[in-house]
């Protein structure tokens, strides 16, 4: 079984209560040298933060780095509030019965760079199997922030879901995702349910090199229907996906009508897992490191 192992980058600016410009965040400027604040906002944040009516948990395990201006380690992400079976995969024999008071726990991994000369610092956040505490981090950041810095606010912007920053990348495939009243078509054709299938379309470029267009012009081949929904070719698709040339590599990134997945860059293939089926640190390392110098490259100025 694959995995789906995704990361989300943001850019991360602070400016005064009613400005418009970004502040520079290096060492002696105003309010703060912002990388000193996100270390400290980490190590405060290493108890268990419990989030009011979501049955969720997080908290920052801090890792030590030879990196200079990078805070980085896992976000220890846990869920409760459910009952579930949990079976052997191939025997199919129940191993244990999780409780509503089980705490689930998996570690996600995070990145935050803060060059010394920006007025922008750079935040990596890893999802598993769709699971993130992205929203629960930043809101929590943001309110520590205003309430240290009364006068100034701190912003986050998506940066894969940004045109400007990915507009020239060309976009080699799409793959649109499980078309509307799909499953109805396959019951009948079947004549048995199918919710278990994940039904895609994929548009690939036909020539070796070659693609469909730059990822700025999608809109003109995607449209956004009613709904949520997508649609290319007279049919609505619950979301799309872009395979997308960024640097030396082809990434896919979740774009238009993908919901939460909007932004989010699938390394599942790029990373090794170890025996827990999580990426091993190394791994997801080498891939936020490559894809941040990239982003830094094309946002800097």
């Amino acid at each position: 079984m694959s995995f789906t192992i995704g990361l989300r980058f943001y850019r991360v600016s602070i400016r005064k209560k009613g400005g418009s410009d970004a502040l520079p965040m290096g060492s002696g400027c105003e309010p703060c040298d912002f990388i000193d604040y996100a270390n400290d906002f980490v190590h405060r944040k290493t108890e268990p933060t419990v989030v009011v009516g979501a049955s969720r948990t997080w908290f920052f395990e801090p890792l030590d780095t030879n990196s200079i201006r990078v805070v980085h380690g896992y976000i220890n992400y846990g869920t409760h509030g459910f009952e579930s079976k949990l079976k052997d995969v191939k025997t199919r024999r129940q191993k244990y019965k999780r409780e509503a008071t089980d705490l689930e726990e998996i570690p996600l991994y995070f990145q935050i760079w803060s060059p010394s000369s920006s007025d922008h610092a750079l935040m990596a956040f890893q999802s598993f199997q769709g699971r993130s505490c992205i929203n629960h981090i930043r809101v929590a950041m943001t309110q520590d922030f205003q309430e240290r810095f009364p006068g100034f606010v701190i912003s986050f912007r998506i940066i894969a879901a940004s045109g400007a920053i990915l507009g020239e990348a060309p976009v080699k495939a799409l793959t649109f995702i499980k078309p509307k009243q799909s499953s109805d078509r396959f019951d009948r054709v079947l004549g048995r349910p199918t919710e278990e299938l994940e039904y895609e379309l994929t548009v690939r470029a036909r020539k070796r090199g070659g693609m469909i267009s730059r990822y700025k012009d999608l809109s003109a081949i995607v449209s956004q229907a009613d709904g949520g929904f997508v649609e290319f070719d007279g049919r609505e698709f619950e979301g799309v996906k872009a395979d997308v040339a960024i640097g030396k590599k082809r990434r896919t990134v979740g774009v238009f009508g993908s919901g939460s997945d909007a932004g989010l860059i699938d390394v599942s293939d790029s990373v090794t897992r170890d025996k827990s089926g999580h990426p091993t640190l190394q791994s997801i390392l080498s891939e936020v490191d490559e894809l941040m110098e990239e982003f830094y490259g094309s946002v800097k100025t």
